[in-house]
């Protein structure tokens, strides 16, 4: 009588079976459910493994009856045993899986205490890769892009953090805190690129102020957050001017149109006093 090892085209001899039965063993203890660059591969790997005892598992009464020479119940009792190892590392593996993001996340963490912001950013990817939701990686991930000065993909995943995830009270108040460090530095930059009269940049700071004030909860923003960047009289009105023209020159009719009107706003204002 043959058995069919699943995987395989060969088939395996009743008598084969105490060998196959260590060939499963020696695979499973190959297996690495804690290191989450290799967990999910692993995984498949033993749900494998699982499908190759489970074909095993379905002949192995009528093929033992049909093979006296074999110990019916020694060969029995050790399927049940190398079956019983792979069922409980197969849940291990299922629980390891759930959280391979908050592993990436924990590894992020442990290279930025490095300094390897690099090194940090492929671990936030990765644990995004496999929960794009992840509160901690996600927050992480908009620090270092606001320390770089990615202003606008810092914008856009703060916001995904508001409307996409769901967030304990600690990440609150963190997610919080972070989005008035955010604003302040959006704010400030803005002011000093405006001052040094590098209006270019100061227009994309202009537009990631607008995505952030547009779409993060009310509180952040006045109606004349663009108007707070430019504190200093000296240069205001040429500053809009300047601004408006970046904006038009990239075919931003809006933020154009907004900025003149600033302009002659800062002008009819400066006339009546």
């Amino acid at each position: 009588m043959l058995l069919t090892w699943v995987g395989t085209t060969a088939q395996v001899p009743a008598d084969s079976l105490p060998s196959l039965f260590q060939r499963w063993d020696t695979r499973l203890s190959e297996l690495n459910y804690e290191d989450p660059e290799i967990v999910s591969l692993h995984y498949l790997f033993l749900q494998d493994i699982l499908k190759n005892m489970d074909k095993v598992g379905n002949q192995l009464n009528t093929t033992l009856a049909r093979n006296p020479r074999m110990d019916f119940y020694a060969t029995k009792q050790a399927y049940r045993h190398i079956r019983s190892k792979a069922e409980r590392m197969n849940a291990t593996f299922a629980a390891h899986k759930s959280r391979v993001d908050q592993e990436f996340y924990l590894r992020a963490v442990e290279e930025l205490s490095f300094r390897d912001t690099a090194r940090t950013m492929y671990h936030l990817d990765r644990a995004l890769q496999y929960n794009p939701h992840n509160p901690d990686a996600m927050l992480l991930k908009c620090k270092i892009l606001l320390a770089q000065n990615q202003y606008q993909p810092c914008v856009d995943l703060i916001h995904k953090v508001y409307t996409q995830t769901t967030l304990t009270e600690e990440q609150e108040n963190a997610v919080s805190d972070f989005t008035l460090e955010l604003y302040d530095r959006l704010y400030t930059h803005g002011d000093e690129l405006v001052k040094s009269g590098r209006a270019a940049e100061a227009l994309e700071v202009f537009l990631a102020l607008e995505h952030f004030c547009n779409n993060m909860p009310s509180g952040y923003c006045n109606d004349d957050y663009y108007k707070g960047i430019l504190r200093s009289r000296e240069g205001v009105y040429e500053s809009y001017l300047s601004i408006a023209r970046e904006a038009e020159k990239r075919g931003n009719r809006e933020m154009a149109k907004k900025f003149y009107q600033y302009a002659e706003e800062y002008l009819r204002r400066n006339d009546e006093n």
